[in-house]
């Protein structure tokens, strides 16, 4: 219905029509077709994992280990191409992986390949590099945020500049907390205790997928992980640490984190502070914080319209102080921001963000382990 009505949002007022009407009437759920649970399980993840190896992977190619996701081979099997399945989309995350003389014509192949299935391409949180790719391509784009990066060969505390992290460091050293990188494989029991913190973190929210990673003990046991104990020995933080694999001497990222909700204040500052003096001390040159939804998005005077509607509408409303947080909390160690968009083609930008939202925040692969649990417990007590 909106696609046809509005084939390309051209205009604020557009924007901020359709997206406060889905968002407040029952039709949104007109937009929530997912693809059946056990059609994302075909992959061959060993075959991914030796891509990644050869061919290297990015800040978002880790996220494809949790299986929620679609593989397409293309050029030959020299690209690999993530998605997943909404609606009439197939949504890709991130650039597709592989040589970069290859990237171009399995843009045109997996466009080939969506017209052949009758769905549409679109890419999520592509890079600047590829840009003139997507554009050679038809695509339009929408800046989605920025990736936050810290410089290891900048980062210190040492100095004026690194007094507070410093000092809170010090403060829980003195106080007997412990941090530590471990490597798989684990123990059941260091798994549980990973499991307790993040229930202890969710409380009563829900994981989200796609683009963000969720609590499963085989895809945390994947990765190095950073752990802080408090003094009588007890996990109250952890993070898990991928690499980009080909050059895994060169980039780490903060991918998975959850602390205990009693943790005491400052614990996430000395968890981040520790794992950047860790990889600066293992010769990482650069960690990467992740994506920051909305940050500098529609500031400039050149920026679309519709980046300028969704900047109004996201930092006036509930949202506001979300995302405000996570951009300073970022800032605080964060040397660099690199752009992130989203690649998109005869849609109306409105109603893929629903779609998007629907897709990061209904994760079937996290609902079928948390349903095989339960399964699990009432055959044992019968």
């Amino acid at each position: 219905m909106f696609e046809t009505a509005i084939p390309y949002v051209s205009n604020g007022s557009y924007f901020y029509m359709v997206l406060t009407f889905l968002l407040s009437t029952g039709m949104i759920m007109k937009f929530k077709q997912f693809e059946k649970h056990s059609l994302i399980q075909e992959n061959n993840y060993s075959e991914v994992s030796r891509f990644l190896k050869k061919y290297g992977g990015n800040q978002l190619s880790h996220l494809i280990l949790l299986k929620d996701k679609k593989i397409y081979w293309a050029e030959e099997g020299k690209v690999l191409i993530a998605y997943k399945k909404i609606a009439n989309k197939y949504v890709v995350l991130g650039d597709p992986l592989g040589h970069g003389t290859h990237i171009k014509k399995a843009i045109k192949e997996f466009e080939a390949h969506c017209h052949e299935k009758k769905v549409i391409p679109v890419f999520y949180q592509v890079s600047t590099r590829f840009l003139p790719d997507y554009k050679a391509a038809g695509y339009r784009f929408f800046k989605l945020g920025e990736e936050a990066k810290v410089n290891l060969d900048v980062f210190s505390v040492a100095g004026k500049q690194g007094a507070k992290l410093r000092t809170r460091r010090n403060k829980f050293e003195r106080n007997g907390y412990q941090f530590n990188v471990l490597h798989p494989p684990y123990s059941e029991k260091l798994l549980n205790e990973m499991a307790e913190v993040s229930n202890s973190w969710l409380g009563d929210r829900k994981e989200k997928g796609f683009s963000v990673s969720f609590f499963h003990k085989n895809y945390v046991s994947r990765f190095p992980t950073a752990v802080l104990r408090c003094p009588a020995g007890k996990l109250i933080a952890f993070a898990t640490l991928p690499s980009d694999y080909i050059k895994e001497k060169e980039t780490v990222s903060i991918d998975l984190m959850r602390q205990i909700e009693a943790s005491p204040h400052g614990t996430m500052d000395v968890l981040f502070t520790s794992i950047f003096l860790w990889a600066k001390e293992h010769n990482y040159k650069m960690c990467s914080l992740g994506m920051t939804p909305l940050a500098n998005v529609g500031e400039s005077k050149n920026s679309r319209a519709p980046e300028k509607m969704a900047r109004f509408i996201f930092l006036h409303s509930k949202f506001a102080y979300k995302f405000k947080g996570l951009k300073e909390f970022k800032s605080k160690f964060a040397h660099e921001w690199e752009e992130k968009y989203l690649a998109y083609k005869k849609a109306s930008l409105s109603v893929l963000i629903i779609q998007l939202i629907l897709l990061i925040h209904n994760n079937l692969e996290y609902k079928k382990i948390v349903t095989d649990k339960e399964s699990v417990g009432k055959r044992k007590a019968s």
